[in-house]
């Protein structure tokens, strides 16, 4: 290894450091950076071999600093460090082509593994890059021996770890390596001299020599981490991530030759990952039912309680509060119930003409005392030239009625003035538009990104966070959309839009 460069991106001084003296004893030349910006600087001054950076950091994080590398040195290996709980970030980072991960904390034998695959890749990239030549060469010398490929039968570019095929302008496969060997379960006598389009499903073939010819993936005659299925001996279809070249002489196409990387580990880590988010979505919806009926019932004991106290009292007064308490949250466990059943259904909903306005006069009517009891004023403004649309009434019933539920809480429960306006517009070809403002306490930034993304409420012991989950839920399955503006303390503003063409929804 001796007289490579290596770059080494870490935000911890102490890291670096360390693994400045370590790589020192595997004869690197190290050169280091605190941040991804002065990194990426490094490696435009060094044009080091290899690059170590870390995911997390702050500006400039880890998966940006690959995927500039890669587009300012190509040829340069890139090696992710990550942490506890960042395997989704590990997946994204081999996708853009990271030469491998590792770990923290970082061990000896994890970093020379790494390493070392990275000096191969390297290695076999130049080894690659000549055999190219030779074979551009033999082509130019005589356009009929690009059948006898017995050099690259004996040569290292059968050692890559990807597989490598090439096929002249007919379609006929002359180069078939170990690494294609692996991945589609082929001996190579069974191929050789066969057509490529065997090696595909059917049309797909054809669908990538026509991307091949497009500037989309790397420019015209090349193809650069184009993802497609191929088609194994077995049957069974297999990720790649494909690379191509067209080989021409005198300007008329004679070969292509393709790079092919299993993607099947690596897609079978986004299932894992997709699958244990789904799971802890799951636990995190379950986690915030029961914490909200948990509270819903404690407040029902005490309403018991004041209710049995009332009565062997003999206190008509105690007995009026303990009865409104048991009341007021047999309703709020009532709804739960519906919220939970609506979030957790998957059919179809029924869908008919409807207006928008009358479904906000009938909520507006519904939740006024709520809001007269916090001195806030409904304000309806309505568009009156507003077209029907087809939806399922009973969920945008209920996405208004959850909206203003929020916007009511939003203000100090000891009351006061405030105003809350819902509005519907017509959007122009978007469709039609249902807005909820009120002038309430507001979100912080961080708040917003989760709001629609998880189960996040915002009103502590007596929310579960089902609410603004069941609004995307239904806004998503009529194929509408749904956006934010808050400020802390100066309030919220929802804004549905629904298609008016009942054909796009879900």
């Amino acid at each position: 290894m001796s007289g490579k460069k290596i770059v080494v991106i870490d935000d911890d001084p102490e890291i670096r450091a360390a693994m400045s003296r370590i790589l020192a004893g595997y004869d690197y030349e190290v050169f280091t950076a605190e941040d991804g910006s002065k990194g990426l600087e490094l490696v435009v001054r060094e044009n080091p071999s290899i690059v170590l950076t870390d995911i997390k950091m702050p500006g400039i994080d880890g998966i940006e600093v690959l995927r500039r590398v890669k587009e300012q040195s190509p040829d340069a290996e890139v090696i992710v460090v990550t942490g506890h709980g960042e395997m989704d970030l590990a997946i994204q980072a081999l996708q853009l082509e990271a030469s491998d991960f590792i770990n923290k904390p970082i061990s000896k034998q994890s970093l020379t593994v790494a390493l070392r695959r990275a000096e191969e890749r390297t290695w076999l990239r130049n080894k690659l890059r000549e055999h190219t030549e030779v074979l551009e060469h033999t082509i130019e010398k005589s356009t009929d021996e690009l059948g006898t490929h017995h050099e690259f039968e004996h040569n290292l570019i059968q050692a890559s770890m990807d597989g490598i095929i090439a096929n002249d302008r007919k379609g006929e496969i002359t180069v078939f390596n170990e690494g294609a060997e692996r991945i589609y379960g082929y001996a190579p006598e069974e191929v050789l001299g066969g057509h490529v389009t065997q090696l595909y499903p059917e049309g797909v073939a054809k669908q990538v020599k026509k991307m091949v010819y497009r500037p989309e993936y790397g420019g015209r005659n090349r193809l650069i981490n184009y993802e497609v299925e191929v088609l194994a001996k077995d049957g069974e279809r297999v990720p790649v991530l494909l690379s191509a070249i067209i080989v021409r002489k005198k300007g008329e196409e004679v070969a292509t030759v393709g790079y092919f990387k299993d993607m099947r580990e690596i897609k079978q880590l986004e299932r894992e990952i997709v699958e244990s988010e789904r799971v802890a979505a799951k636990g995190q919806a379950v986690a915030g039912v029961a914490h909200g009926v948990k509270n819903i019932l404690h407040r029902m004991k005490l309403g018991a309680f004041m209710v049995d106290e009332g009565l062997e009292k003999e206190k008509s007064d105690l007995l009026r509060k303990g009865w409104d308490l048991v009341r007021k949250n047999i309703d709020q466990i009532s709804r739960m119930t519906m919220d939970m059943l609506i979030y957790a259904s998957t059919g179809p909903s029924a869908r008919e003409s409807c207006s928008l306005n009358a479904i906000v006069d009938e909520v507006c009517e519904l939740m006024e005392g709520n809001a007269l009891e916090r001195g806030i004023e409904l304000v309806r403004v309505l568009d009156s030239s507003l077209p029907e649309v087809i939806a399922d009434t009973e969920g945008i019933h209920t996405c208004l009625v959850n909206l203003m539920t929020n916007a009511i809480e939003a203000f100090p429960e000891s009351g006061g003035v405030g105003q809350i306006v819902v509005s519907t517009g017509t959007e122009a070809e978007a469709g039609v538009s249902l807005q909820v403002k009120d002038a309430g306490r507001g979100m912080s930034k961080e708040l917003q990104k989760q709001i629609f993304e998880q189960l996040v409420s915002t009103k502590g012991a007596r929310g579960t966070g089902l609410g603004l989950a069941i609004v995307h839920k239904i806004v998503s399955e009529h194929a509408g959309s749904i956006q934010l503006e808050s400020e802390p303390n100066k309030g919220s503003c929802f804004t549905i839009v629904l298609p008016k063409d009942s054909s796009t929804f879900s």
